[in-house]
C-alpha cells in the first residue's frame, strides 16, 4: 500500500501555491534533480488535484477534520494503486557495478542510478526508455528518455567510450573539453564543426547545448557545480542523465556502464555479451598471477604542488596495480582516495620501489629529471623501470588510458602484467602504456 504519495501531496496543496505550476511545467516532484527529483505520477497529479480542489472550497472543515481527511486519502491510494506501483521485474542486474541496474516496468526499460556523485545518500534516479515516438510519455517528464537516442551531449570522454563500444559515436553531437577526446571519429567530427564544445561546468555554453537539441546530456555528478548546470538544462527542457561511472572501484565495475549507456540505444544484449568477454579475459589474466608469491613494489604518481599523492588500496588505479601482481607503497588500506604524501616519506617509498607508474605528465627519464634532479637517484628510474600511461594520448593532454581504457580493463591489465611480470605475458606489446626512455 502506498501511504507516501497522498502525505506527500497533501503537504504540497496545504503548504505552497507554487507546487501546480511546478508539476505542469517540470513534471517533478522537487525542483532539484541532484536532490533525488524524481518524475511524478499522473496518479500522483489527480491526487493533487483532488485534494487541493477538497482543500480550497471547504478550507475550514478540512482543517477542522485534517486527519479524517489523511485517512480517506490513504484508503484511495491503497484502492486505486497507480502503474509505478507494480513490482518491477529485474532486466539487468550487474555483475560488478555498484551504481546501477536497470528494470522493466510497464513494458519499458527504466535505468535507475544510485548516489551518482561523491558524498551522494540515498539518492536514486529511475529513467524511462520510451520509444521517440511516443510523444506523449516524452512530454509528460524529462525522467523519460527518447530510444534509440540520435543526438547526444557527452560531459565525460568516458561516455564516449562506451557509446563506441554500441557503434553509435555518430549520435554525439557536443563534448566537454575536445581536447580530451581521443576517438579517431569523434576527434575529425570536431575538427570539421559537426561536433561542438558544450564547456565545462560552470563554464557551460546552454545556447550551444540548446542549439544541439540533444536527446539527453550524460553527465557525471558533481555536487555543486553540476547541480546548477543540471537545473539550468532542466529548466531549458533539456533532459540529463548521470552516470556515476567514476565512482566505480572496481575495473570491471567502471567498464559495466558499457551495458547501461547501450541499453540507451537498444543493444544491451549484444553489449552484455561484450562485456561478458572482457570480464572474463581480465579474471583469466588476473588468475595467471594469483599464485605469485613474490609481488614487486611500486611508486605511484609524482609531486604535485609540494605533496606526493598515492592512491589508497581501494582505489581504481591501485585495484588494477594489486590485479596485475604489484605492491603500491604508501597506499592507505581500505581508501579509495588518493592521500598526499610529504616529500620525505614519498622519497624513502621511491628508494624502495621495484617500479615507477604514472608519473604525471611526464614522457621522458630527460623531461622527469627535469622536474627534479633527485629523480635520478631511485632506483627504478636509473634502472629504466619507469613507465606512463601516456602511449595513446592528444596534443592537448588527452589520454585514451582514461577514455577507451575504461571500456577495455582487460587491456590495461594485460599492459600492467606484462610491465611487472613479463614472463607471464611474453608476446604482450604494450597498447596503453610507454617505458619513459
Amino acid at each position: 500500500m502506498n501511504f507516501f504519495v497522498p502525505l506527500h501531496v497533501l503537504k504540497y496543496c496545504l503548504f505552497s501555491s507554487a507546487v501546480e505550476q511546478l508539476i505542469r511545467n517540470e513534471q517533478v516532484v522537487g525542483s532539484n534533480p541532484m536532490r533525488g527529483s524524481r518524475p511524478i505520477t499522473n496518479y500522483e497529479l489527480q491526487i493533487f488535484r483532488l485534494t487541493k480542489s477538497i482543500f480550497s472550497r471547504h478550507k475550514s472543515f478540512v482543517i477542522r477534520n485534517l486527519k479524517f481527511v489523511i485517512i480517506i486519502l490513504v484508503l484511495a491510494s491503497c484502492t486505486n494503486p497507480s502503474p509505478s506501483a507494480v513490482a518491477p521485474e529485474a532486466f539487468y542486474t550487474p555483475q560488478y557495478a555498484k551504481g546501477f541496474y536497470i528494470t522493466r516496468e510497464g513494458g519499458h526499460k527504466v535505468l535507475h542510478v544510485m548516489n551518482p556523485w561523491q558524498g551522494a545518500s540515498n539518492v536514486h534516479y529511475a529513467y524511462r526508455l520510451v520509444p521517440r515516438d511516443d510523444r506523449q510519455a516524452l512530454d509528460s517528464s524529462l525522467m523519460n528518455i527518447p530510444i534509440p537516442l540520435e543526438r547526444v551531449v557527452c560531459l565525460s570522454t568516458t561516455h564516449i567510450a562506451c557509446i563506441d563500444v554500441s557503434d553509435e559515436t555518430a549520435t554525439v553531437v557536443g563534448v566537454s573539453g575536445p581536447g580530451y577526446v581521443t576517438h579517431p571519429a569523434v576527434r575529425s567530427a570536431i575538427a570539421a564543426g559537426k561536433v561542438a564544445d558544450v564547456g565545462y561546468e560552470g563554464g557551460m555554453s546552454y545556447e550551444t547545448v540548446v542549439r544541439l537539441r540533444p536527446d539527453v546530456v550524460l553527465a557525471y555528478g558533481v555536487a555543486g557545480e553540476m547541480s546548477s548546470v543540471a537545473d539550468k538544462l532542466n529548466s531549458m527542457g533539456i533532459r540529463v542523465v548521470f552516470l556515476g561511472d567514476y565512482l566505480e572501484d572496481s575495473p570491471l565495475g567502471k567498464a559495466e556502464y558499457m551495458v547501461a549507456v547501450s541499453a540507451f540505444y537498444n543493444k544491451e544484449e549484444r553489449i552484455a555479451e561484450i562485456f561478458q568477454a572482457v570480464a572474463d579475459d581480465y579474471n583469466a589474466v588476473k588468475a595467471l598471477v594469483d599464485p605469485v608469491k613474490q609481488r614487486p613494489t611500486v611508486l605511484m604518481n609524482a609531486p604535485w604542488r609540494n605533496a606526493w599523492y598515492v592512491p589508497g588500496t581501494a582505489n581504481y588505479t591501485c585495484r588494477l596495480v594489486y590485479d596485475a601482481g604489484g605492491e603500491v607503497l604508501g597506499a592507505h588500506e581500505g581508501s579509495r582516495d588518493s592521500a598526499p604524501l610529504s616529500l620525505e616519506l614519498a622519497y624513502i617509498y621511491a628508494q624502495q620501489a621495484d617500479f615507477w607508474l604514472h608519473p604525471n605528465a611526464a614522457c621522458s627519464l630527460h623531461e622527469l629529471k627535469a622536474g627534479d634532479p633527485r629523480f635520478a637517484t631511485i632506483p627504478a628510474f636509473r634502472q629504466h623501470r619507469v613507465f606512463n600511461n601516456s602511449l595513446r594520448r592528444t596534443p592537448e593532454g588527452g589520454s585514451d588510458f582514461w577514455e577507451s581504457g575504461v571500456v577495455r580493463p582487460h587491456i590495461i591489465l594485460r599492459d600492467l602484467v606484462g610491465i611487472l611480470h613479463p614472463g607471464l605475458l611474453p608476446n604482450h606489446r604494450l597498447v596503453y602504456y610507454e617505458q619513459l626512455q
